[in-house]
């Protein structure tokens, strides 16, 4: 099992979004795929479902692990807006930090290939939380001014898991999204992004595409939609080909 979490402190990056096309594309390799929405918005739980169903609240809070299946290979364990009591709830608690991981030592877990966090921009408990119980961490960036404010909070955060939770946590890479490379401006922050965080960077950009908003729609990812030449949808392809290779997985076997 390879965990993820998706996460950035600035919000309106394509955090989710690139989550959500992440799954869709494992999923469509036939692995075996869970996301898990730690964000109190819902922001993922919304784009892929609009049945009120039980999710992370419940699992934590009471032991109930119900996920629903979003696409063949593909299920959701739900995030809403009652994972914000939690901070208050959990703070000062000797295991504070650790319960996702606790809970994901379940039977319920066993049997996916990948599960993918969804985070809310900013290091609140769930963050931490998931950062706690992911292997690998995954920094969606968009590559507009003042895309480096947060980073190095970030990082520091990042540090101080790998030290005192979770050593064997690593970065995987950087993605770059909503890329436009006509404007100069666009094309700078690009090059100050791969200047900060060198080969980390995915060589795939994802560009900005009404095509995302069509797939969130139909509650489907853009590797699904119809159509030869959909040029999002081989982006996302070709990011999900490289995040596989970097994992040193092979098709078909994680």
């Amino acid at each position: 099992m390879k965990k993820i979490i998706f996460t950035n402190q600035k919000g309106g990056v394509g955090k989710s979004t690139t989550c959500r096309e992440c799954g869709f594309y494992l999923a469509s390799r036939g692995y075996r795929t869970l996301f898990i929405d730690c964000d109190p918005q819902g922001n993922l739980t919304k784009s892929l479902s609009d049945e009120e169903i039980k999710g992370l609240f419940e699992a934590l809070e009471d032991g109930i692990i119900s996920t629903q299946s979003i696409a063949d290979n593909l299920f959701l364990l739900a995030g809403d807006f009652r994972l914000s009591l939690l901070e208050k709830r959990y703070l000062g608690e000797v295991d504070a930090y650790s319960r996702v991981q606790d809970l994901l030592s379940a039977e319920e877990f066993e049997g996916f290939d990948f599960i993918l966090f969804d985070t809310p921009p900013s290091l609140n408990i769930l963050t931490l939380n998931a950062l706690s119980a992911a292997d690998h961490l995954i920094l969606p960036m968009k590559p507009s001014l003042y895309s480096m404010q947060g980073t190095n909070d970030l990082m520091n955060a990042v540090s101080k898991v790998k030290k005192n939770l979770n050593p064997d946590l690593s970065i995987l890479g950087v993605i770059i999204n909503e890329f436009n490379p006509i404007p100069i401006i666009t094309r700078q922050i690009r090059e100050e992004i791969e200047g900060a965080f060198g080969g980390t960077v995915f060589d795939t950009v994802i560009s900005k595409s009404i095509k995302i908003e069509e797939a969130i729609a139909l509650k489907d990812g853009v590797v699904n939609l119809p159509g030869k030449e959909v040029k999002i949808r081989s982006e996302v392809s070709a990011l999900g080909d490289e995040i596989l290779s970097r994992l040193g997985v092979e098709a078909g076997i994680v």
